[in-house]
Formats: C-alpha cells, sequence, structure tokens
C-alpha cells in the first residue's frame, strides 16, 4: 500500500527526517557544532544532541521491538516509563471495564444496563432491514485494519503492544466488527467512516464490547453534533466555519492572542482542524494527551463537545509559536503538535477555558436524537426528527347547508392566521431564538452570581477591618491569621476581577448576539405582517364570495321554485368553494415557502458577505506579504543582474536552436519533394511487390524484437552497475568518517601535547626559585665562614638564622611534594590516554582488513562485468551484420521499385495538383511560423532591457519557447495530417499502397534510432570502463596512503612511549631528590657537619639541575619534532580530503551519465 491511500482512509501525523533541517537542539535548544553533535531519536524523529539523548534501546517497528539498539531521547524515555505505570497502576486490559464504569456512571448508566442493551441489539441485528452501511463496513475493515498498524503514532502503537501481548490482531478486529456492526445495524443514520474504527479501539482499550457500543451511542446521542454524522457529511458537506469560530474565540478570550496572530495560524486550522476533529484527536497526540481529550468529553457528556473544543485550542496554544514558525508546512506542525503537546499542561491550560461560553450554533434538521431511559425497555432508541409543518384539514359534510359551511370555513381561516402570528416565524427561527434566549439567561445569572460574591467579599473585608483594632488588643496570634486571611481574600478578589473581565467580554458577544437576535426578530414580524395582510385579502375575498352565493340563492329561491335538483347544486357548489379555497390555501403556502426562502438566501448572502470580509482581510494580508517579498527580491537583484549574463547566453542558444529548427524545416520541404517524386515511382510498384514486403515486414519484427530484448538485458546490467556504484559510494562516505575520527585523535594529541608544556613549564617556574633559594644560601655559608673565624657568639647567631632557612626549606619541600603529586596524577590521566588510543588503533586495523576485503571483492566483480561487457560487445556485432544484411536487401527492392515507378506517373497527375493545393496551404503555414519567430525576436529585446523584472520575463521566454517548439512540431503534425488527405483522395488501394509505404519509412527509422543509440551506448561504455579504471587505481592510491599513514602513527606512537619512559625517569630524580632532601633535615641537627653536608649536596644538585636542564631542552626538541610531524599530517590529509572531493565529483558525473544512459532507454 501506498502512503497516499493510507492518508484516506486512517488519518495519521507524518513523522519525516529532522536531521540536517535544525540548527539546534529540539529539546534543550542549544546550538549543534563541532563539540556539540547533531543526532536523532529513532522513535520521535527529533533532532537532538547527545545530552538530550544518552538512552539506548529497541525501538518498536511494524513486527515488534528491534533486535539492535538505537539512541532514544529523554523524553521518549520518560514517556514509555509513564505508559508501563499507567497499565500497571490501573491494571488495563483489552476488553475490560476500567475507565468505563466511571464515564457510564455520568450517563446514568451500569455495565449490566450496558449488556442488557448489548445482548439486545445482537439479537435484533438479524432482523434489520438497513444493512447497507454495516455491510460496507464489513467489506473495508480489513484494509482499514491494514493501514491503522501502518500509520499508527509511536506513542498509541507502544501502549496498543503492551496490551496487546498475549492477544491476536485477528481478536481485536473481531471485536471492532461486533461493536460497530450492532451501531450500523440499530442506527443506520449515522452511517459508516473509517474514523469508527480508530474511536472503537481507544474505547476497548478500557471497555468491554457492551459499555463499548454503550459509550458509542453517548457519543452520537449526547456529544457529537449530527451534521458530523458520517451519513450526513456525504449527503451535505460542511465547511466547519462554526468550530474554526469557536478555537479562535477560546484563543483570544482565554490566552489573550492578537488578532494578527491569530491570522497568521489561520491556514492551518482552516485546513487541518477537520482532520482532529472527525477522530476526536486520537492518533494525532501523544496517548496521554489523547486519553485526557477523551476523559473531558465523557465525564461531562452535557457540555463534552465543547470541552472537545477548548482542549484542542489548548493543544494548539501549546505549539503557538511552532505553528507560526511552520506555517508553510503543515505535516510538520502536525509533527510538533504530536512530540511537544502534553497532558500535564493541558489540565493547567483547560481552567482559564472555563469561563468561556461558545454561540449556540444551530443543529441540522432532520438530525438524530437518542432518547434514553432508565426503565427495563432499551435505553438508547436513536429517532429521527421531522420538521412538522402546521395545516387545518376541513371535512364538508353532504348535509351542511353553505351557511354552515362558511362559519366553519372562516373559524379554519382565522386559526392559520393566529399561528401565523405566534408559531408560524418557522421551526428553525424559534429553535434559534429559544437557544439564544438560553445563552442570554446563563451569562446574567453567572454575571449575577459573580456580582454577589463580589459583595460578600467586599462586606467581609469591612467587617475584618472594622473588628481588627479590637484584635489587636486581645492577641497577637490572631495578628498573623488576619493578615493570612487578609492576604488570601484579596488573592481571591484578584482572582474574581479576571473573571469579571472574561465576563465583561463574553457580555459584548452576548449584547452582539441580542443586537443580531433583534435583527432577525425585526425581520420575522415584517414577514409575518406581510402575511397578515395577504390572509386579510383573502379572507375578504372569501366574504365577497359568501355575499355573492347567498345573493345568488335568494335570487335563485325568488326566480324558481325548489326543484328535486337543488341538494345536487348545492353540492356542486360547495365543491366549487371548496376547491377556490384550497386554491387560495395552497397559494398561501406557496408564499409562505417563498418567503422562508428568502429568509434563508438572506442568511446565506449574510455569510457569503462574511466569508468575503474574512477574504478581503486575508487578501491585505497576502498583500503585505507580497510587499514584504518585494523588498527581499529588490534585495536579490544585486545577485541575479550576474545570473543575466548567464541568462543572455542560454538566450543565444536558443536562438541557435531555432535557426537550427528553421534548417529542419526546410529539410522538411525538400523531403517532401522527394516523398513526391517517390510517391510517384512507388504507386505503380506496390501492387506487385506487397507480398515481398510483407515477408520482409514479418522478419524485420523479429529482428526487433529480438533487439528489444537484448536492450532491456543491457539496461537491468546498468541498474545493477548503479546499484554497485552507490554502494561504493557509501564505502568512501565511511572512508571519510573514519579520517574525520583520526583528526580528531589528532586533535586530542595536540591538546594533550599543550597541557605537557604547560606542566613543563610549571617545573621551569620551580627549578629557578630553587636555584635563586641554592644561591642565596651561599652566600649565607661564606658569611658563615667568616663569622666562625671570629666568635662562637656570631656562630650561635648563624645557626638561628640557619634554623629559620630550615623551616623555610621545609614549606618549600611541602609545595614541591604538593607538585609531584599533581605531576603524579597528569601521568596517571595520561596512562588512560594512551590505552585509549591502543584500543581506537586496533579499531582502525580492523577496519582497515575489512576495507581491503571489500576491496578485492569488488575488483572481482568489476573483472566479470567486463567478461559481460565483451559478450555484448558480440552479441553487438552481430546485429550490425544482420542489420547490414537487411540493408543490402532493402536496396534490391528498391531498385525494382524505381524501374516500375516510371509506369505510375501518368495517374498521378491529379495528385500533383491535389499536392500543389496542399503546399499552398503549407507556405501560409510556413508564413504563420516567420511572424512566430518575428514576435519572439521582439520579446527577447524587450527581455534585454528589462532586467529588473528577469523572474518574469525568463518565464514568459520560456513559456514562448515551449510554444515554438509546440509550433514546430504542429506543423510536422500538419503534414502527416497532409499526407493522410493524399491517401483518402486516392482511394482504398492507394490508402493500402500508401500505408505500406509509411510503415516502412517507420521501420528504417526505428532501425536508424537505433543504431544511432546503440552507437551512444558504445561510447558511454567506454567512457565508464575508463572511469572504472581510473577509480581502481585511486582506490589503490589511497589504499597506500593508508598504509604510509599507518607506518607514520606506529612511528609517533613509538615516539610518545619514549616520552613516557623519559618522564618515568625524571620521576625517579625527583624522588631521589626528596629522599635527599630528607637526608639534610636529619644531618643539620649537627652544627659541625652542616657546612660540609651542605657544600656537597650544593654541589651535587648544581649537577643534577644542569642535567634537568639538558633533559628539559631535549624534551622540546622532541615536542618541536611532533609538532612538525603533526603539520605534515595535517597536509596530507588535507590532500586526501582534495582527492576525496575528486573523486566525489567523480561519482556525480557517473550518476549524471548513468541517468542519461536511463533517459536514452
Amino acid at each position: 500500500m501506498s502512503k497516499k491511500s493510507t492518508q484516506n482512509l486512517i488519518k495519521g501525523v507524518i513523522l519525516g527526517e529532522a536531521r540536517g533541517k535544525f540548527k539546534k537542539c529540539q529539546i534543550c535548544q542549544k546550538e549543534f557544532g563541532i563539540f556539540h553533535k547533531e543526532h536523532q531519536c529513532k522513535r520521535c524523529r527529533r533532532a537532538v544532541c547527545q545530552n538530550c539523548a544518552n538512552h539506548h534501546g529497541p525501538v518498536l517497528t511494524d513486527t515488534g521491538f528491534s533486535k539492535q539498539t538505537h539512541r532514544i531521547c529523554n523524553v521518549c524515555k520518560d514517556e514509555s516509563d509513564s505508559i508501563k505505570k499507567f497499565i500497571e497502576s490501573q491494571k488495563i486490559g483489552l476488553g475490560k471495564d476500567t475507565y468505563a464504569i466511571e464515564w457510564l456512571k455520568q450517563s446514568g448508566l451500569t455495565i449490566d444496563l450496558a449488556k442488557k442493551e448489548y445482548d439486545l441489539a445482537q439479537k435484533e441485528n438479524d432482523r434489520q432491514k438497513d444493512k447497507a452501511e454495516f455491510l460496507r463496513m464489513k467489506q473495508e475493515l480489513q484494509m482499514v485494519m491494514i493501514e491503522f498498524w501502518m500509520n499508527l503514532t509511536f506513542s498509541y502503537r507502544e501502549f496498543l503492544f503492551y496490551l496487546m501481548k498475549d492477544i491476536e490482531q485477528d481478536q481485536l478486529q473481531q471485536q471492532i466488527c461486533r461493536v460497530l456492526g450492532a451501531i450500523l445495524l440499530q442506527y443506520p443514520e449515522i452511517g459508516y467512516s473509517s474514523d469508527q474504527v480508530i474511536i472503537t479501539t481507544f474505547l476497548l482499550c478500557f471497555c468491554s464490547e457492551s459499555s463499548a457500543y454503550a459509550i458509542l451511542t453517548i457519543l452520537y446521542s449526547e456529544i457529537i453534533p449530527s451534521y458530523l454524522y458520517p451519513l450526513n457529511l456525504k449527503k451535505m458537506p460542511y465547511d466547519y466555519q462554526n468550530e474554526n469560530d469557536q478555537l479562535f474565540q477560546v484563543l483570544e478570550q482565554g490566552f489573550k492572542i492578537k488578532s494578527s496572530d491569530l491570522q497568521i495560524i489561520k491556514p492551518f486550522i482552516k485546513q487541518r482542524a477537520q482532520r482532529y476533529i472527525l477522530s476526536l484527536g486520537i492518533n494525532f497526540f501523544q496517548f496521554q494527551t489523547s486519553f485526557y481529550i477523551i476523559n473531558q468529553m465523557l465525564v461531562n457528556p452535557k457540555t463534552g463537545y465543547d470541552n472537545f473544543i477548548k482542549s484542542l485550542a489548548v493543544c494548539f496554544y501549546q505549539q503557538f509559536e511552532d505553528i507560526k514558525v511552520f506555517i508553510n508546512s503543515l505535516e510538520d506542525i502536525e509533527a510538533q503538535i504530536l512530540r511537544n503537546v502534553k497532558s500535564t499542561q493541558c489540565e493547567k491550560d483547560f481552567l482559564l477555558t472555563k469561563n468561556i461560553m461558545f454561540i449556540p450554533h444551530k443543529r441540522v434538521t432532520q438530525s438524530v436524537v437518542i432518547s434514553r431511559s432508565t426503565d427495563k425497555k432499551q435505553s438508547n432508541q436513536i429517532q429521527p426528527e421531522h420538521n412538522r409543518d402546521l395545516k387545518i384539514e376541513v371535512q364538508i359534510k353532504p348535509e351542511q347547508s353553505v351557511s354552515e359551511f362558511a362559519a366553519v370555513q372562516d373559524k379554519a381561516l382565522q386559526e392559520p392566521k393566529r399561528k401565523s402570528v405566534e408559531v408560524k416565524a418557522t421551526i428553525e427561527v424559534d429553535e434559534e431564538k429559544t437557544n439564544l434566549k438560553q445563552y442570554i439567561i446563563k451569562v446574567e445569572e453567572t454575571l449575577m452570581l459573580k456580582h454577589k460574591l463580589v459583595t460578600e467579599l467586599q462586606n467581609r473585608i469591612k467587617e475584618l477591618q472594622n473588628q481588627q483594632p479590637q484584635i489587636n488588643n486581645n492577641n497577637s496570634n490572631v495578628d498573623k491569621q488576619l493578615i493570612e486571611t487578609n492576604e488570601q481574600l484579596r488573592k481571591r478578589i484578584q482572582e474574581y476581577e479576571i473573571q469579571i473581565s472574561q465576563l465583561e467580554e463574553q457580555n459584548k458577544y452576548s449584547n452582539k448576539l441580542q443586537e443580531d437576535a433583534q435583527d432577525m426578530v425585526v425581520t420575522i414580524q415584517k414577514s409575518n405582517k406581510e402575511l397578515e395582510q395577504q390572509l386579510e385579502t383573502s379572507l375578504r375575498t372569501n366574504k365577497d364570495l359568501y355575499i355573492q352565493i347567498k345573493d345568488l340563492k335568494n335570487q335563485s329561491s325568488q326566480i324558481q321554485p325548489p326543484s328535486p335538483m337543488t341538494p345536487s347544486r348545492e353540492k356542486n357548489y360547495q365543491i366549487n368553494i371548496a376547491l377556490i379555497q384550497k386554491k387560495n390555501e395552497e397559494q398561501l403556502q406557496q408564499k409562505i415557502d417563498q418567503e422562508q426562502q428568502r429568509i434563508v438566501l438572506l442568511e446565506q448572502q449574510i455569510n457569503q458577505s462574511n466569508k468575503e470580509l474574512l477574504g478581503l482581510q486575508q487578501l491585505n494580508q497576502d498583500k503585505l506579504k507580497i510587499i514584504g517579498n518585494l523588498e527581499v527580491r529588490l534585495i536579490e537583484l544585486d545577485s541575479t543582474k550576474r545570473e543575466n549574463e548567464k541568462l543572455t547566453l542560454e538566450i543565444a542558444a536558443l536562438f541557435k536552436k531555432i535557426e537550427h529548427h528553421e534548417l529542419v524545416i526546410i529539410q522538411q520541404q525538400e523531403d517532401l519533394e522527394d516523398l513526391k517524386a517517390k510517391y510517384e515511382q512507388l504507386s505503380k510498384q506496390y501492387e506487385i511487390q506487397g507480398e515481398e514486403l510483407d515477408q520482409i515486414r514479418i522478419e524485420k519484427r523479429q529482428n526487433l524484437e529480438e533487439y528489444n530484448r537484448k536492450e532491456n538485458e543491457l539496461l537491468l546490467i546498468i541498474e545493477d552497475l548503479k546499484n554497485r556504484l552507490q554502494d561504493m559510494t557509501k564505502q568512501y562516505q565511511t572512508i571519510s568518517d573514519q579520517l574525520n575520527q583520526s583528526l580528531d585523535t589528532n586533535n586530542q594529541l595536540q591538546n594533550l601535547i599543550q597541557e605537557k608544556d604547560e606542566t613543563i613549564k610549571l617545573l621551569e617556574a620551580g627549578i629557578a626559585k630553587g636555584v635563586k633559594k641554592i644561591a642565596e644560601i651561599e652566600a649565607n655559608h661564606h658569611k658563615q665562614k667568616e663569622d666562625d673565624r671570629k666568635t662562637i657568639e656570631e656562630l650561635k647567631q648563624i645557626i638561628e638564622q640557619n634554623n629559620q632557612k630550615i623551616n623555610k626549606l621545609e614549606k618549600d619541600i611541602a609545595e614541591k611534594d604538593n607538585k609531584l603529586e599533581e605531576h603524579r596524577k597528569e601521568f596517571k590521566a595520561l596512562k588512560v590516554i594512551f590505552v585509549t588510543l591502543e584500543e581506537k588503533w586496533t579499531k582502525l586495523d580492523n577496519d582497515h582488513k575489512d576495507l581491503n576485503n571489500r576491496h578485492e571483492k569488488l575488483i572481482a566483480e568489476c573483472d566479470e562485468w567486463k567478461k559481460r561487457f565483451n559478450q555484448l560487445d558480440g552479441e553487438h556485432k552481430d546485429l550490425q551484420e544482420k542489420h547490414r544484411l537487411i540493408i543490402i536487401e532493402y536496396e534490391k527492392v528498391k531498385e525494382n521499385t524505381n524501374e516500375k515507378m516510371n509506369e505510375l506517373k501518368s495517374q498521378n497527375e491529379d495528385l500533383l495538383r491535389k499536392l500543389k493545393v496542399l503546399e499552398d496551404k503549407y507556405q501560409l503555414l510556413y508564413n504563420q511560423h516567420q511572424a512566430v519567430l518575428e514576435r519572439l525576436e521582439k520579446e527577447t529585446q524587450n527581455h534585454i532591457k528589462k532586467v529588473g523584472e528577469l523572474d518574469l520575463i525568463i518565464i514568459g521566454l520560456e513559456k514562448k519557447a515551449h510554444e515554438y517548439k509546440t509550433l514546430s512540431e504542429n506543423q510536422k503534425l500538419e503534414i502527416d495530417n497532409l499526407k493522410s488527405l493524399i491517401k483518402e483522395l486516392e482511394g482504398k488501394m492507394a490508402q493500402a499502397e500508401k500505408d505500406q509505404q509509411q510503415r516502412h519509412q517507420q521501420l528504417l527509422i526505428q532501425i536508424q534510432a537505433h543504431l544511432e543509440k546503440l552507437t551512444k551506448l558504445e561510447n558511454k561504455n567506454s567512457k565508464l570502463e575508463l572511469d572504472v579504471l581510473d577509480m581502481e587505481k585511486r582506490i589503490q592510491e589511497l589504499i597506500l596512503y593508508n598504509q604510509d599513514y599507518k607506518n607514520e602513527i606506529i612511528k609517533q606512537d613509538e615516539k610518545i612511549a619514549i616520552l613516557i619512559k623519559e618522564a618515568q625517569t625524571k620521576e625517579s630524580e625527583i624522588i631521589k631528590l626528596i629522599e635527599v632532601i630528607e637526608k639534610q633535615k636529619l644531618e643539620l641537627v649537627e652544627h659541625d657537619k652542616i657546612i660540609i653536608i651542605l657544600r656537597q649536596e650544593n654541589e651535587k644538585y648544581k649537577l643534577d639541575l644542569i642535567d634537568y636542564e639538558k633533559i628539559i631542552r631535549e624534551l622540546r626538541q622532541k615536542i618541536k619534532e611532533l609538532e612538525l610531524i603533526i603539520i605534515e599530517k595535517e597536509k596530507k590529509i588535507i590532500e586526501s580530503e582534495k582527492q576525496i572531493k575528486k573523486l566525489q565529483t567523480l561519482l556525480v558525473q557517473f550518476k549524471t551519465l548513468s541517468e542519461e544512459m536511463a533517459s536514452i532507454s
């Protein structure tokens, strides 16, 4: 099944791939980049980052959960967990009564009553006569179920999968057939549509079959209006204008959205609200939101449809900004609504719409009403409601006199007069009046209640304010309570003020409604007055007739005595009067019907005027958009000027093509002359050579069939080559991805080297500090030598100074210890990085081996294809030889025909005259063609002048060029028509001969065309072979380059290992230094040995420092060498990228060649 067929039966949301469309993550709104890569959730198809899609797991498809794990976003993970918890906590199962108990209770039903009703319906199904809708449902159900499983959303699919673990799909289909069949057989007035299948499946998730049947009757009796029944929609299509207006009313009053913003989203609501309404929002939202909408409808069935419209408006309000952004792509809007609308937010926003009241909409006449009773009888009975016209039947007895009949007729005429004033304002108008009055009464009652509440609150506040000073004296705790109560009261007052403002807005609507109602009443009163006047005139005419009848009766009694025929005459009079009365009544009824039709027409005109106003507003908005687009185009004109030069070159090429067409026309004229000559020659010989030509045709047809078969084989081979090339492109893409990964690893290595440089700099700074301190120590030692010679007291002072310096040294040593620990941690981190690099290296080796294996397979396949090409070349040569033999035979036949054509010249003189007439017609056509060419030249000159209006002029030129082409084709067709006229003039024998000639020529043209195609195919095959060889060479070069790259990586790894070893040696040296310093602490205790030990240690320390400086220099040199190696690698990578780009361009060229091959075939 295709997507188009599925969309006709089952409505759903199409989720396209979001990867590459969005620059930001659709969850956290962070921009994608090198360090913030783009991913895709395989469940909801969002474009997400790595932080918002940490989870991996199986994804649910048509066949079940996938074996492989895929990336899933955090939102989908939370939603799937919540679905599982919902099923487990509520103990939901397919065909079990869970939420059905509460839904039935709200409509005054129980499960037992629902079972009784369902059993009765099942028993009465066979007795029903109207089974058309039931049979249609039964035929389409299997197809609808197949498309239902194909078009399910990811959320609803997962919910059904968990419910139907132990249940087969056929069982669900049987349950749907039983429930829907009972509804359609009991109430065929509803009708069938595929949306009912979605609704019944949803209800069966929470209900048994009997309760689902009862809830469906509740839906169609109390919630869904009758004009949305499928059968009524087929008879009278509905425009959904009332629902659209209600949606706009909720968005404007409840959420304070501006009218300008509403104008932006109007196209979406007008085009797509119908889909949401017919399926009750199922399969358009996440499961929990659709369950919330259905629950809102069934918990309050009296206001169920209004709650449904409000909840739809709430859902659209949540994604209002996305609707504005994606207004040009409606499928993307539906996808955003499906992904992002949540039931928790819907519950909060729905509270803002509670005070909104809708204008009562006129229901369709002859609607279906379900009268429910809680007695033992069946509780649901659908009965058609008919509009009954008020009529009065007058029965005239033969025994009544004329006077009595006149009195009866006066009464009969007075009664419709009263009812015309009171009732004859049409039933539809009365219904509208009653609905408006009820709506106004409700608004007034709510306003009065709100006013009473506000006054009570104000009185309480005043009382509390008066009581405050007394309470303050009594207790401090009471003050706190009062403050809290005051704050609560203030909050309530604010809430009531908000509600009052909303009610004021609703009052405005109610005032408008009252004005409209008054206008309607005025119009109705006028129509009633006109009716009264007409009735009065009719009564006057009737009275005049009665007076005339009385006069005639009196005259007849005076003139003639009563005869036995008087009763018959009286009966005749009565019959004539009754006929006149009936005629008058019929005329009155016709006038009443005409006035009702006028009222309906006026209403239609008002609706049309409103629609025209809306259309004008939309036109204004479109004009503003056009102005904006024009400004954008003015900005873009600078760029189009450059393209104008290219277009001028293309126009010149078009002129060349026109010249070429002119040459072709001249050639066609010459061909016509040749055809005339040939016709004179061949007309005599076709009678004799007809049989020979038939045999030749049979042989040629056979050859052509063989040739077509071989062509089809070649096309299949070319398609295989295309598929192979696509596989090659995918492999090259994988190679490029691997190269990108290696670049990332190189960048990481560079960062590590930079960090090492920083650590080395820190060490150098520490060493410099140590050197300075050693110089200070040496200076102090010199001073101590001089002081020792002088006095022992100075030695004591020096010892104290040395003790102080020792403390400083201890502090410095502690700092060095800390630094050493930091270096050790860094070294451990380097080790971890080294291990990860080794793992990546092993992965790269494995990938390289796989690529080598694939490359060998491709080489083997290329060899096979070469062999096949050689075979095809041999077959092609055989075909060429056969074609050559056919041409030789044809030339022999042609020579024979030329000899015999001289005999038929005398017979064809008449035909030459007719040909002259046709030539004159052809010249006229040729002159018209030249005129068209002159027009084209003028238009091209205008095009060069009008650079600013390039887009429109280019489109015109293209159209005119197309017209020119069609003209040339039409001329060819006219030539063929001329030939056919010649054939008609000749007669039956000449027609047969000419048909043979045309067929013969067509065969020659086809053979020539096939030969040209073969030559083109040979050339393209040779080019393809050369391209394949080039590709093989480049693949080998890439393999060599990969090997060089691997060798360089091995060398780098060896160098890194050497550096690590050197770092380890340095660590050992540092540890030794620490041990030496600790020894110094112990030796400083003895005063006599301090000076000698310090000298020795200073000398050793100097030597160590010198060695350490040498090591640092060596490290710096090695780092520089590494940097040079990295630069060289980067250059090589750039070169490899260039080569890959070249390969990609070659692949694109190859694809274009293959497309041209396909077009030729």
